[in-house]
């Protein structure tokens, strides 16, 4: 409680001093529901892509600043530019063009690897519908070792980046990402079947001059839009859509940003059924025939649902290498999807596997019951 109080009053002194930050939730500490996991799954107004990608755990220890922080992929050794992951938001007033803006954020990287480069991009268009546009975005911002402006106590701590720029009028959403053409320099051991991952905490963007720019009139009406936005792991879902709901706020006193109207309708909410870590062997992919009842009474929940294709997840908890927990969740997936080829007299067209490690928790890895919690495989049911 002291350590939250003592927060609190430095956020308020911080406010005072600093121009508004005009991203929603840049410290991750607000954090989601998912519509499709009905857990909290990933930050308030902070969306990624892939849809799958690698996100950070409810209380493991080391955060920067309160209990939450977020991860992105910044390459595979062993399969560069493949396995990227992206994290985006929409900025919540438009800036002002011709001033001039600050960007910062902390970051955090693997001992193992070290800090070499993150790039911002600000766009006037949403990241997700538009992937194929990002290799040319006009406004990319690589930040590197020469834009830290704090070194962190050790090699595996958070440090401090951050550059400023000059606003267009244009920008409307910011991705954090690597989108280098070239893979990572050859000290990264290129071949290997790590995730080089890198941790960031306590986003800001802000106007330079204190009190230049103190948001906007709408900034809490679309904070609130970027917080009700609530599926985050289904596609064609984007952040230049209004979200389906019957309560938000009067279109005349929001600042929606437009598109296109979407090519591709919304999808039906998918059924996800979780297959708990005792229906496996112990650190094994093998099934255990002691609950072969449980296993027939999933096929028969299956059986009862409309669908068209499946998509069969391994997840494994934090304890032990990614790369056995990679290797395990992969394996437990495919036994799961032999097992429905084996069991289910009508199939779909596609059944797909993916493992995902201890990237994707829904419990804390630090007692047992959540690592247990953690540990499963889930049949999403596409519709």
């Amino acid at each position: 409680m002291a350590k939250q109080l003592l927060v609190l009053l430095f956020s308020l002194c911080v406010w005072k001093t600093q121009a508004q930050n005009l991203l929603a939730n840049g410290n991750f500490e607000d954090r989601n529901i998912c519509t499709e996991f009905r857990s909290g799954c990933a930050p308030e107004a902070w969306f990624r892509f892939p849809l799958s990608a690698v996100t950070a755990s409810m209380g493991t220890a080391g955060f920067f600043r309160g209990n939450q922080f977020e991860s992105i992929v910044i390459e595979n050794l062993q399969h560069a530019f493949t396995l990227r992951s992206f994290l985006y938001t929409r900025i919540l007033c438009p800036l002002d063009s011709g001033k001039i803006y600050r960007f910062r954020s902390s970051f955090r990287a693997d001992s193992r690897f070290g800090f070499e480069h993150v790039d911002i991009l600000l766009l006037p268009f949403e990241p997700y519908r538009n992937k194929q546009k990002l290799a040319q975005a006009k406004q990319k911002f690589t930040i590197t070792e020469k834009q830290k402006l704090s070194n962190g106590q050790n090699d595996w701590d958070w440090s401090a980046f951050g550059f400023e720029f000059m606003a267009t009028g244009k920008e409307r959403y910011l991705v954090i990402g690597n989108f280098s053409k070239d893979p990572l320099p050859g000290k990264y051991k290129l071949g290997q079947d790590v995730n080089v991952i890198y941790d960031l905490d306590d986003v800001s963007l802000s106007s330079v001059e204190d009190s230049a720019h103190d948001g906007c009139k709408e900034l809490s009406a679309n904070t609130a839009l970027l917080y009700i936005n609530n599926s985050r792991h289904t596609p064609f879902n984007y952040l230049d859509e209004e979200p389906e709901v019957s309560d938000i706020p009067a279109k005349d006193s929001l600042m929606i940003i437009t598109a296109s109207p979407p090519t591709k309708p919304k999808p039906e909410i998918n059924d996800t059924l979780v297959i708990p870590d005792v229906l496996f062997r112990f650190n094994s992919s093998e099934l255990n025939p002691v609950f072969s009842g449980r296993l027939d009474s999933l096929i028969t929940q299956i059986k009862s649902r409309h669908f068209k294709n499946i998509e069969v997840i391994g997840h494994t908890d934090s304890l032990g290498t990614s790369s056995f927990n990679q290797s395990l969740s992969i394996h437990r997936a495919e036994t799961v999807k032999n097992y429905l080829i084996a069991q289910l007299e009508s199939l779909p067209s596609s059944i797909t596997t993916k493992g995902m490690g201890a990237t994707i928790p829904v419990s804390s890895n630090r007692t047992s019951v959540g690592r247990q919690k953690n540990r499963r495989v889930e049949i999403v049911l596409i519709k």
